[in-house]
């Protein structure tokens, strides 16, 4: 082994050192180099990530999607409602027969006393009088029995208000020598029903003397008025009193001999003295009218004219209802509509027309059909159903000269697509000039964009989308169809127009794409029930 002198041994510790401090410079250099590399790092991350945000905040939201089953923009005639699980089967509770007397002083008549039944679910309908006669002995137990009365008795009445205690009713009907006797049978509006239970139910009639005159009147004036034909006339009875009058109207004189092959226009009740009158077609027509009184006597009114020759009158259809809906309660099937309109004679009421057939109801055949219900209001309620069976309703406007609307149905496919917009939180404007939208059916693909020429429904066609404002807070979206943060829309699509197919369960796939920012893709089942004309599809 070399023995190292002291001269060298220094020059060993010397270079120690410098190699050393040279480690220490290197590791600071490099450490510099690693803090400067994360900062840079950490700034192109905060830039990306700043970007992607950017990119993800100034995206489109699609708030809801509608489809539109019709093609013109009217509102349909038929809807489908799903009728309540629950039914009302409960008979209505109490109804009392208090007392039944004899009024013998001419004319003679029955005073039947009674309290209505109770319905806590659907409510009361009507009551149902109805009268026997026999020998006392046999009516005690005909009377217990709803089908003897139904079978053996003579309706006398039917109420369909008033219901409470204390409720009078005079039966005209009645002759000296027989013994009578009364029932009354109460219906709910689900069709429910309970015989009335009884203190005192029969009756023999010992004198008196029955009402045999018949009413008078006369038709005093028959004259064009607009679209229609005022009749006016006179009418008394000094008997029981006038119950109701019928209006006839016919090609040729009526008389008493041919007024039941005639048309009967109108029921009217005993005080009425005028009656307007809308023939659809012109040229001569007759008329006639004949009174009722209470113990069932009848006469066909005098005339002073019997005629006039029809100038003016309404053969055009009125408008259709609008707004249509319906919804189940708990037990009721419920529709309400706009009223509808007509120029010429005024709207008479609503035809109801129902089935568990959606075709049935969307030809014209229909209407060679008896209709479900005719109401004079604006809304129906059905009580009769079957437990969550659908059933499809169509309401038809009728006006006073029998002219029926028309009957719209939607089409079984979805026309119009209308998908309501707005901006996401911190989002930045979108220039709809640059969105564009794929769609297909699967079949069909489309590439639209924005047609700036117009706006709603109308500006949508084979190659464009519409838009229609909902909100503008700054009015940039109408001048220059920018959005906003804080703006609403609709975009509308003419899935007609453009050929796609969307009928239930078909799938649509759909992609917004903005000209800046995250593009927005959907896949959507159209639904398989399709009940309204709008479609909630998403």
């Amino acid at each position: 082994m070399r023995k190292l002198y002291r001269k060298e041994e220094g020059d060993i510790g010397i270079a120690t050192l410098i190699l050393f401090i040279a480690i220490i410079i290197v590791a600071a250099i490099a450490s510099s180099l690693i803090i400067y590399v994360g900062v840079t790092l950490r700034e192109q991350g905060e830039k990306v990530a700043s970007d992607a945000t950017t990119q993800i905040t100034s995206s489109l939201r699609i708030l809801n999607i509608l489809g539109d089953r019709d093609v013109d923009g009217k509102d349909p005639s038929v809807i489908g409602v799903k009728a309540p699980i629950q039914v009302d089967r409960e008979k209505p509770t109490g109804g009392l027969i208090i007392n039944v007397t004899v009024n013998s002083t001419d004319p003679l008549y029955v005073k039947i006393l009674w309290n209505s039944a109770i319905d806590t679910g659907t409510g009361m309908a009507m009551e149902k009088i109805y009268r026997v006669s026999g020998d006392p002995t046999t009516l005690k137990y005909v009377l217990q029995d709803e089908n003897y009365i139904v079978t053996l008795g003579t309706l006398v009445a039917t109420l369909t208000e008033g219901f409470g205690d204390n409720r009078v009713y005079l039966d005209y009907g009645v002759e000296s020598g027989n013994t009578y006797g009364y029932a009354i049978i109460g219906y709910d509006r689900a069709g429910n029903h309970i015989l009335y239970s009884a203190i005192n139910q029969t009756v023999t009639i010992t004198t008196g003397t029955k009402d045999t005159s018949s009413p008078s009147g006369n038709i005093e004036s028959i004259k064009q008025a607009g679209y229609g034909v005022l009749i006016s006339w006179t009418a008394s009875d000094s008997g029981s009193g006038l119950a109701y009058q019928k209006i006839y109207r016919y090609r040729e004189q009526i008389t008493g001999s041919n007024v039941n092959n005639t048309t009967l226009i109108a029921t009217v009740g005993p005080d009425v003295r005028t009656y307007m009158d809308y023939p659809s077609s012109g040229g001569t027509w007759y008329y006639a009218i004949v009174g009722y009184d209470r113990a069932g006597n009848y006469a066909l009114y005098t005339a002073s004219t019997d005629s006039i020759e029809v100038t003016t009158y309404d053969n055009s259809s009125p408008e259709n209802v609008v707004g249509l809906r319906g919804e189940s309660s708990q037990y009721s099937i419920h529709l309400e509509w706009s009223p509808s309109s007509d120029g010429e004679s005024g709207i008479k009421g609503y035809f109801i027309y129902r089935s568990t057939d959606y075709l049935r109801l969307t030809t014209p055949e229909i209407f060679n059909s008896e209709s479900y219900a005719f109401v004079t209001t604006t809304y129906f309620d059905d009580y009769n159903y079957m437990p969550y069976q659908t059933y499809y309703y169509a309401v038809v406007p009728v006006d006073n000269a029998s002219n029926y609307a028309e009957i719209i149905a939607p089409q079984n496919s979805i026309q119009v697509l209308e998908i309501k917009l707005s901006l996401g939180p911190g989002s930045k404007p979108v220039d709809f000039n640059t969105v564009i939208v794929e769609l297909t059916d699967g079949k069909i693909e489309a590439s639209l964009k924005l047609n700036s020429s117009g706006f709603g429904v109308q500006a949508a066609d084979a190659n464009h989308y519409g838009t229609e404002v909902i909100n503008d807070p700054t009015g940039e979206f109408t001048q220059s169809y920018i959005l906003d943060e804080g703006a609403i829309i609709i975009m509308y699509i003419n899935a007609r127009k453009v050929g796609l197919t969307l009928t239930p369960q078909t799938k649509l796939t759909m992609k917004i794409i903005p000209g800046m920012g995250v593009p927005i893709y959907k896949v959507i089942n159209i639904p398989s029930i399709m009940l309204n004309r709008y479609v909630q599809i998403y």
